[in-house]
Order: structure tokens, then C-alpha cells, then sequence
């Protein structure tokens, strides 16, 4: 009995310790206002998102979910553990072993590891015990390990693609803000030639049809304005979302000049870079892990009929009884039992069919895997002919802002000057916002296509440098 209770408690305090060991201390999360403006950064805007994103932390709930069902397929092999108390009385009739009826009157109680002592018969529920079959025992941790493989891979690449969406979201915000400020200039520049065309006309020395064209130039400008503020509101929303962010702050980028961004991986070879995804990407380390649990789930299928049952119990505490209603004789009780079994699912037919469903998971398990392969390998292929197409676009671009300046400088001078004709000026105020809304797009489009790029290899968390 003494040896029992000890036992008991070491194998209490062993399983305990296991299951604190598993645990971890939350990250601590970065404090951000209630209200007001908060000047941002792409750094602190992923940092903030990987502490805050529902995504994110619903994917890291899942690894522990994960590692809770693998610690508990790895403690199939400890024995359950039972303590407490029965009693028993019976009273009329009784057939004993040998088959002879007998009036009888009795009464028995049992307390220690286990419960449920009648009779000459065993412990119903034993105190240490042990049911399971030696397939599931072994084969059981192989697949919740893979599952917890899986899900952990799984929470990277949902932390890759969060990174993605919170790097996008926060080029957009520049790009807004950027665009703002050209549509200011020119509703600026429209402004002051509406206003140079009619004291001309007022005073003879134009048209009054070119006023009133300039005029018409200056309110499509000042509605213009009132879209680009639109567009800064929700680019500064959705990044807010993304953030989790409090909706009485409000972001500012802390530039808003876009300029471009180089990622290390950007001058590599499409083969280099599509081997670098191979290697790299969470998404494959999900699926190799979700074969391999599928093929664990196989194997367990396939040697769970030929492999017994085992079933082992171990109780002991003190047993007392007598005739009639009383209590008596109190004494230690100790008993041992163990079972080997086999069985077989609808006489084995359940079994075939449990292996052609297992065998159909790992089949499905390896052509998702193959999908997997060619859909990133087609995601690099075209991140990639983006940015190199992106980065030539922007030289174009470049030289457009340049010529729509100087193009408008001339005719806003020649205009003054009383040599040109105001429909010039406002032709070339129209080509200055598109050459440097151009411009701003085109930036944007290419960090937005080197951060898909550095996702698409499985780098997201890749530091990267202005141009």
C-alpha cells in the first residue's frame, strides 16, 4: 500500500513538470496611442502588426492546440490514475461459483488507488490503469507530432502573409499621401493660372473663353483633391485594420516621398531564386509534414489489426465487509490484472476500408503537395518579371516627371511673360500631376512587387534599404 501512494505521487509530480515545461510567456506587445496621430514607418507597422494581428495569433493558437494534442498522444503510455471509494451491499438471493443459490445479507467497502471492490471478483476501476492498443501508443505521437510540424509551418507563412499585406497597405499610405500633395500642386498651379486668365480677359488682354476654360481646370483639380483625401482615408483604414489599431488614431507615414526599396534577393536568377522558395517557403515544410502524417495515420491503420490490445491495472488500498449491514475485518488489498487482446473491425472488413481511407489521405496529402510546388514556383516566376519590369518603369517614369517640369516652368513663364496662350500652361499642369502620379505609382507598384518577391522565396522577414 505504501509503495502504491508513493507511486502515485511521483508519477503526479512527473507528468506535472512535463506540462509546465511546455509552457511559454506571452510576448509582450508594443504600446500604441488611444487617439490622435501616429507617425509611421514600414518597421514599426510590422512590428506592430506581428504583435496585433488576429491572423496571426489565431495561427499561434493553433500550434498550441497542436502541441497540446501531441503531449497528450505521447502520455498514452502513462496509466490512468484512480483513487477513492466503493461500497457494497447485497442482500436476497446470490449464486456463488460453484452454482448453488444461497440467501445472503453482506457488506463490503473498499478505499485507496482504485474503487469499485465486490466480492471475490476484481477491481472494477483500478487505480493505475493502462487500456490502449500498441499501434496507436506508437504510431499515435508520430502524427500529432507531424500535425504540430504542420501547424507551426503554418503560423510562419501566415506571419509571411501578413507581412505581405501590412508592407502593401503601408506603400499604398505613402502613395496617398504622396498623391495628396501632387493633386495639392496642382489645384495650386490651376488656381493661379484661372486667376492670371480672368485679369486678363478683365482687362482686354485675353480671352474671356480661356478664363473660363482655366476655371473649369481648377475645379476638376479641386475635385481631385477631394479624391486624393478619400484615397488617404482609406489606405490609412485598412492599414489600421491590419494594425488593429484603435479607430481614433490616425497614421501619418513618416515619409512621404516613396522611393524605392532593393531587397537582396532581387538581382538572383529565376532559378536561384525559385530553388531559395523550394527550401524556404513554410508552405512546403507544412505540406511534407501534412504527408507525413498522413503516412503515419497509413501505417497505424495498417498494423493496428495485428497489433494487440493491451489493458494492465494495479490497484491497492483496504477492504473490509461481513455479514449483514456491518463493517469488519478491515485489511490491505492489492491486485493486479493485465489483458492482451486482439480485434478486428466487422470481422476485418472495418480494417481494409480504414486502410483504403488512410491510403487515400496520403495520395491527396502528396498531389496537394505537388500543387503546392508549382503554384510557388509560378509566383516567383511572375514577382520576379514584375520587379525587373517595375525597376525599368521607374527610369521611365523619372524622365517623364523631369520634362513635365520643365515643360511647365516654360509655359507658366512664357504666360507671365504675355508670349504664350494660357491653354499651354493648363496642358502642362495636366501633364505635370500625371508624370508625378505616374512616378508615385510606379514606385509604389515596385516595393509593393519586391515584397511579394520576398515572400514568394520565404524570406518575409528580410530586411530592406532605400534606393
Amino acid at each position: 500500500m505504501k509503495r502504491f501512494i508513493i507511486t502515485i505521487a511521483l508519477l503526479s509530480t512527473t507528468v506535472a513538470w512535463a506540462a509546465k515545461k511546455e509552457e511559454k510567456t506571452a510576448p509582450v506587445e508594443p504600446q500604441v496611442p488611444q487617439s490622435g496621430t501616429l507617425k509611421i514607418d514600414l518597421a514599426t507597422a510590422l512590428k506592430l502588426g506581428n504583435a496585433r494581428n488576429s491572423e496571426i495569433a489565431l495561427a499561434e493558437e493553433r500550434v498550441k492546440q497542436a502541441t497540446a494534442q501531441l503531449r497528450q498522444k505521447s502520455y498514452l503510455i502513462i496509466p490512468t490514475l484512480s483513487f477513492g471509494a466503493s461500497w457494497h451491499h447485497a442482500e436476497g438471493r446470490l449464486q456463488d461459483s460453484s452454482g448453488r443459490i444461497r440467501d445472503v445479507t453482506r457488506s463490503s467497502a473498499f478505499f485507496g488507488g482504485g474503487s469499485g471492490a465486490v466480492g471475490a471478483g476484481p477491481i472494477m476501476q483500478p487505480g493505475l490503469g493502462l487500456t490502449a492498443n500498441l499501434a496507436d501508443i506508437y504510431f499515435g505521437p508520430l502524427a500529432a507530432r507531424q500535425n504540430r510540424d504542420a501547424m507551426q509551418a503554418a503560423s510562419k507563412a501566415a506571419n509571411n502573409r501578413i507581412t505581405l499585406q501590412i508592407a502593401a497597405a503601408y506603400f499604398d499610405l505613402v502613395r496617398a499621401r504622396a498623391g495628396l500633395a501632387v493633386a495639392e500642386e496642382a489645384l495650386k498651379n490651376s488656381a493661379e493660372l484661372s486667376k492670371v486668365t480672368g485679369d486678363f480677359a478683365a482687362t482686354g488682354e485675353g480671352l474671356q473663353s480661356d478664363a473660363q476654360r482655366a476655371k473649369v481646370g481648377e475645379l476638376i483639380h479641386r475635385r481631385n483633391l477631394e479624391q486624393a483625401r478619400e484615397a488617404q482615408a482609406v489606405a490609412v483604414a485598412r492599414l489600421a485594420q491590419l494594425l488593429h489599431l484603435d479607430p481614433n488614431v490616425d497614421l501619418e507615414p513618416a515619409s512621404a516621398n516613396p522611393a524605392p526599396v532593393e531587397l537582396a534577393d532581387a538581382g538572383r536568377s529565376t532559378e536561384e531564386l525559385v530553388a531559395a522558395a523550394l527550401a524556404n517557403r513554410p508552405e512546403i515544410d507544412q505540406s511534407n509534414s501534412m504527408v507525413n502524417r498522413a503516412e503515419s495515420d497509413l501505417k497505424g491503420a495498417r498494423f493496428g489489426a495485428a497489433l494487440p490490445n493491451v489493458a494492465v491495472g494495479v490497484s491497492g488500498g483496504g477492504l473490509g465487509g461481513g455479514i449483514g449491514g456491518g463493517i469488519a475485518n478491515t485489511g490491505s488489498r492489492t491486485d493486479v490484472n493485465a489483458l492482451v487482446f486482439w480485434r478486428l473491425e466487422g470481422l476485418g472488413l472495418g480494417e481494409k476500408e480504414k486502410i483504403k481511407a488512410r491510403r487515400s489521405d496520403v495520395e491527396q496529402a502528396r498531389y496537394s503537395h505537388a500543387g503546392i510546388v508549382q503554384a510557388i514556383i509560378a509566383e516567383v516566376r511572375q514577382s520576379r518579371a514584375q520587379v525587373e519590369s517595375r525597376r525599368r518603369q521607374i527610369a521611365i517614369a523619372e524622365e517623364a516627371v523631369k520634362s513635365a517640369r520643365q515643360s511647365f516652368e516654360l509655359n507658366r513663364q512664357r504666360i507671365f511673360e504675355r508670349q504664350g496662350l494660357p491653354i499651354e500652361v493648363l496642358q502642362s499642369i495636366e501633364s505635370l500631376a500625371t508624370a508625378r502620379q505616374l512616378y508615385i505609382d510606379t514606385v509604389t507598384e515596385y516595393n509593393q512587387a519586391q515584397y511579394r518577391l520576398l515572400t514568394a522565396v520565404g524570406g518575409g522577414g528580410q530586411q530592406t534599404r532605400d534606393r
